[in-house]
């Protein structure tokens, strides 16, 4: 079977792409095992899918289902999203790209047979076939640029070309520190970007303790201000705790138009929140519904606020896109649901809510590996984020485009991409 290839179309290509594999030159109705890997600051994921080649002698995997792997039924890509790290590997493990400016090169080989998982380490033969394909989360027209103006700290992200584009400020959870791989993406599909650090992160406060309203308002109203920025308003996107201070950020400053949550906390959450005006006291925490399970700890049961505690964000002129994995065990889904239920009916027109049943809390862009545990670099305890893989991954996929249309809708006005 010298003759045998594997082709990848694109070769090269953003995360949320999709893209073509197909293996040619084998036998008829010979089976082969497709594994696909990369590797990342030294961690190691992959994934794998047995096939039968077709009596032309091909293997097409947008349109067969493996008989055996990491995955089931006719995933195109598959072998992408069901990557999981390598038995050598600690298996709760949180992947986020850190340097945006490279790419993930993963590497798929076809191997001779139908192997099992724990034969993919020790193959009893070379490949078939190998292709590397690369995928980027920043566009490489995209620049890319530290911030460091007054209180604000961290990485705008500005599409090429003259502007002014469509803004969106990037939030994460209460892990603290910046991420970059959302936002640079964003931009990657035309939005100038700011990820916004707010806690341990370079001379930002160390604890959430000590986060304050006016650093969200500041940041706002410069990154509205901005040149590249269209000025007619932009949008926030909010992932867990950070929901709170989107939904803030739009009650504060005229300049949000578009406030997205992603599993996101919509009422005042875990502690008081620090503001100039006077601070804003928060809904308690209760820690004796934490529930330690074998995936890690589990805390929907820790929030119950009165309806007093959610923010009322419907006084804003904001829309506001609810994003919410139903298989979530560290925000109760409910809590959204109320949310949106407490909206006045003349403004509810304003307010969606997508609901994905199997989805968990870690709602990403596609085509990465799914989570469902892993270690919280501030809390030291590991979390039970949830989701069953098949379906967390279609829920990263459709709520991404559902993300940009939203975004594309509200702050350029079109209705399609």
């Amino acid at each position: 079977m010298s003759q045998v290839k594997i082709t990848v179309d694109p070769k090269e290509a953003l995360v949320d792409e999709r893209v073509h594999i197909q293996v040619e030159g084998l036998p008829p109705n010979k089976p082969v095992t497709i594994k696909a890997t990369f590797q990342e600051e030294g961690l190691r994921f992959c994934s794998y899918g047995c096939f039968i080649s077709t009596e032309g002698g091909h293997v097409m995997v947008e349109r067969q289902a493996p008989v055996q792997g990491t995955y089931t039924g006719v995933e195109p890509m598959g072998l992408f999203w069901s990557m999981k790290p390598e038995p050598s590997q600690r298996q709760q493990i949180r992947f986020q790209k850190g340097n945006v400016t490279t790419p993930i090169i993963v590497t798929l080989a076809v191997f001779e047979g139908n192997l099992c998982w724990d034969e993919l380490f020790d193959p009893p033969n070379k490949p078939l076939a190998i292709s590397k394909v690369y995928r980027w989360y920043k566009h490489k027209t995209v620049r890319r640029e530290k911030v460091r103006e007054g209180n604000i700290r961290g990485v705008l992200f500005t599409p090429s070309g003259p502007g002014p584009f469509p803004g969106v400020i990037d939030l994460f959870g209460n892990g603290g520190s910046l991420f970059e791989h959302r936002a640079a993406l964003l931009a990657s599909r035309g939005f100038c970007v700011l990820s916004l650090a707010f806690f341990a992160y370079e001379d930002l406060p160390k604890f959430l303790t000590d986060v304050t309203l006016d650093y969200f308002i500041e940041s706002a109203e410069w990154f509205s201000r901005l040149p590249e920025v269209i000025s007619s308003g932009v949008g926030v996107i909010s992932l867990s705790k950070s929901g709170e201070y989107a939904l803030e950020m739009a009650r504060h400053s005229s300049k949000v138009k578009a406030v997205v949550l992603v599993n996101a906390v919509s009422f005042y959450s875990d502690v008081p929140l620090k503001y100039s005006k006077g601070d804003i006291q928060c809904s308690e925490f209760l820690f004796n519904e934490i529930k330690r399970t074998p995936n890690g700890i589990d805390t929907i049961g820790c929030n119950q606020p009165s309806d007093d505690f959610y923010i009322k964000v419907w006084t804003s002129p904001a829309s506001v896109l609810c994003i919410v994995g139903e298989d979530d065990h560290i925000l109760n889904p409910k809590l959204t649901e109320r949310f949106i239920e407490l909206v006045p009916k003349e403004h509810k027109h304003r307010f969606q809510m997508i609901k994905y049943p199997g989805a968990g809390h870690l709602i990403e862009p596609p085509y990465v590996p799914h989570c469902r545990s892993s270690r919280h670099n501030i809390f030291d305890e590991y979390l039970w984020w949830g989701g069953e893989t098949k379906s967390h991954s279609y829920a990263q996929e459709d709520s991404w485009w559902q993300i940009l249309q939203f975004f594309s809708t509200q702050l350029k006005g079109k209705k399609d991409l």
